[in-house]
């Protein structure tokens, strides 16, 4: 009997590590200025802005994307906005897409990981990560 309920733990445990640690969800940012909602999109992961803590610019209109490097794109709303894109799942790693920053327009390598309810969001401008900083973004329940 012992052997039976150590069996079936043992095959339940990665089904339960795999969902505490799946990217998909409602993360903040770690200064509390928005949220993304990360979706998965055929075999990459992407993220898009849904909410803002402050939605409008000053004359009352809703929050447009004005730092884009792109004039044609810089009347695009920030909700809505897609700023991940393409991030593969590499074992417990998300690798291999970009993240936009709207607050100064560029856009840089991204890597993932989930840590419980925080993921690591690292930006570089290197590929391998070594030039950037991480950032912790907490999942919204």
């Amino acid at each position: 009997m012992k052997k039976i309920i150590f069996s079936t733990i043992l095959m339940l445990f990665p089904l339960m590590s795999a969902f505490a640690q799946d990217v998909i969800g409602r993360w903040k940012l770690e200064d509390g200025t928005a949220i993304v909602e990360v979706y998965k999109n055929g075999d990459s992961f992407n993220g898009k802005i849904v909410w803002l803590a402050n939605p409008t610019e000053a004359d009352g209109t809703p929050a447009v994307d004005n730092n884009n490097p792109d004039k044609a794109l810089r009347s695009r709303q920030l909700i809505g906005l897609n700023m991940l894109s393409g991030l593969k799942k590499n074992g417990t790693e998300y690798s291999g897409g970009s993240i936009y920053d709207p607050g100064n327009g560029k856009t840089y390598n991204c890597s993932m990981k989930v840590e419980g309810d925080i993921l690591k969001v690292r930006g570089s401008l290197d590929k391998k990560g070594l030039i950037g900083r991480t950032m912790d973004w907490y999942r919204v329940k």
